[in-house]
């Protein structure tokens, strides 16, 4: 018979990076999921892990003013979403303290702080990984229960955009209808504004009733189905007679750009947020027209498109060579692409990293990140850096000695990173002009972070 969680009642102390309230019992630190500073819980004790304990709690006295009902019957439970009993205010507050604090752990001070942003709190999230497991008759589809690899039993996600929650019920149905249900471990779903899409991970091969049988969900939800048998370069269109992937799009209105993306590539889940993003970034840069800006980590161009649209000349740079080819493709049909260019480039490495001073560099557009950044044959006037989350790499400091650049804008998704990084381009000589929080993932511990540097003229 299964070992029952251990239950103790807790006082709450404090509020973790990861939304869990904090404790202590028995001289061990007890991280609660459901609980907030100030609250008496009833904690049931779920994992255990070096000398932490994490559990799932209700309160049992007074609560926090801040605490709010969530609006999902499978929270806490399910651990898709951190902070749903904290009010959306409060959820802000908390992610621009986490910002703070980091910056100041490094000593570096903004100028100013840019209030934070956030727009829509539910039916955001247009791309997810979700787990499937097979309970006795029972398939379920979902995200991970709290401290744990089972998967949650949900029949929708309010966190999810209505779209992609609709298809939670019929995937769970299709999976169950197959030879082996086992055999599928994993889904991604991912939304365009004009399509959704699902990733189905199978682990052996499909018998032709098998697929007959995606091909009809395909055709009853009006989601295109992608079979992955190993990595993404075994995906399938299960389409009969259809050899090529389906492209989704998402729109950047406000630049007339439309963006092309296939369901694995990597994109913002938030389009709404996205835009703020973009409109955040260029205002920043200000006029860009006939300027040289540089977009690292540039992906499918998602910044380096609206910034050819606004007449800049601009160069992308990503590690992928596939998101490159999809960024040109992008280019192409936004008729930009005599103003902007891209390249495959390993910007953690080696050949990410400037050789030679400015003035010192051929101006032959040559290989190599320094005929990169002078493939227009000037210097570049800025920079945008979205890197992943473990921040912009061991080259930041050669990308940002060049004499022409006068300010740069880092969008980011982890406030340790960004704020050790300011510190390299402090040391660099520039300054943190302003800095904001953006809540691209509502209901998360996700802090997504928009700073703007400027050289210092003195």
């Amino acid at each position: 018979m299964p070992k029952q969680p251990t239950e103790i009642e807790l006082e709450i102390a404090t509020l973790s990076d990861q939304g869990l309230g904090g404790g202590t019992h028995n001289e061990r630190p007890v991280w609660v999921r459901n609980a907030l500073p100030g609250e008496t819980v009833n904690a049931r004790i779920l994992k255990r892990r070096g000398g932490n304990r994490f559990a799932d709690g209700q309160p049992l006295a007074q609560t926090h003013p801040d605490r709010v009902a969530s609006p999902c019957q499978y929270f806490p439970r399910c651990g898709g979403c951190a902070t749903h009993h904290l009010a959306p205010e409060a959820q802000l507050a908390h992610k621009q303290q986490q910002l703070q604090t980091q910056l100041e752990l490094q000593g570096v001070e903004p100028q100013s702080w840019r209030s934070p942003t956030a727009l829509l709190r539910l039916g955001y999230r247009r791309k997810a990984r979700m787990g499937v497991r097979v309970v006795g008759d029972s398939v379920l589809v979902g995200f991970r229960e709290s401290f744990s690899n089972r998967v949650a039993r949900i029949e929708g996600c309010l966190t999810l955009t209505p779209e992609l929650s609709r298809l939670i019920t019929p995937l769970k149905t299709t999976i169950g209808q197959m030879s082996d249900p086992r055999t599928v471990p994993q889904i991604e779903l991912a939304q365009g504004d004009d399509m959704c899409a699902v990733i189905v991970r199978h682990l052996q091969p499909l018998s032709a009733q098998e697929e007959a049988l995606w091909r009809e969900f395909q055709q009853r939800f009006e989601a295109a189905v992608l079979m992955q048998s190993k990595g993404y370069d075994t995906l399938k269109h299960i389409a009969e007679h259809q050899s090529q992937m389906p492209l989704l799009h998402y729109q950047i209105p406000e630049y007339g750009v439309t963006v092309g993306f296939y369901p694995h590539h990597f994109t913002q889940v938030n389009a709404p947020m996205n835009r703020e993003l973009i409109r955040t970034a260029m205002a920043y840069l200000g006029d860009v027209r006939d300027r040289v800006v540089i977009d690292m980590f540039c992906g499918i161009g998602n910044f380096t498109l609206p910034l050819a649209r606004a007449g800049a000349l601009a160069v992308g740079i990503e590690a992928s060579a596939e998101a490159v080819a999809m960024a040109e493709q992008n280019a192409q049909t936004n008729a930009v692409h005599g103003t902007c260019a891209f390249f495959d480039e390993d910007l953690y490495g080696e050949g990410g990293a400037m050789g030679m001073a400015e003035e010192s560099i051929p101006r032959d557009s040559g290989s190599g990140i320094d005929g990169r950044f002078l493939h227009f044959g000037r210097a570049p006037d800025a920079l945008i850096l979205d890197p992943p989350r473990s921040g912009a790499g061991p080259n930041l400091e050669g990308w940002v000695r060049q004499p022409s650049l006068s300010q740069l804008v880092y969008v980011s998704c982890n406030p340790v990173t960004f704020a050790e990084d300011a510190k390299r381009l402090e040391a660099c000589g520039f300054s943190l002009t302003q800095v904001g929080v953006y809540d691209m993932f509502p209901g998360t511990a996700h802090v997504e972070t928009v700073g703007h540097f400027v050289r210092n003229t003195a």
